[in-house]
């Protein structure tokens, strides 16, 4: 299996523990959004706003982990955009929040930086 073929896997996985440790550690301020209504729940609160950015994160990772599928699937190989693209999210993560998981995004952006570089794989990933 080469990189070009892990890196959907990875952003999707990368998508799914952010979900589950999110929902883990953040139990208690997701009852509060729910305990509030939904409606206007988070604006005021900062704990309840970083929950939400948290968690709306890990649906994007997870689409985009898909759509990197598809691009595989489809061309054989990935856009070096998306590896630019992670490097510098995961750059500029590591920097500001060195104790994350933006390790993961720069890791994964420098997998896809390599694997655009060498070329189209056979269909199927």
């Amino acid at each position: 299996m080469t990189p070009t073929r892990w890196i959907p896997s990875l952003l999707t996985a990368t998508g799914v523990l952010h979900l589950l440790y999110g929902a883990a550690t953040l139990a208690p301020v997701i009852g509060d959004i729910l305990g509030a209504g939904l409606v206007n729940a988070v604006g005021g609160h900062l704990d309840r706003q970083a929950a939400f950015w948290f968690l709306v994160a890990a649906p994007n990772l997870i689409a985009l982990g898909e759509l990197a599928r598809w691009a595989v699937r489809r061309t054989g190989t990935l856009p070096a955009r998306l590896g630019g693209w992670l490097l510098g999210i995961g750059v500029v993560g590591v920097v500001l929040l060195p104790v994350s998981g933006f390790w993961l995004v720069l890791i994964i952006g420098v997998l896809a930086l390599v694997a655009a570089r060498r070329g189209p794989v056979s269909a199927g990933a």
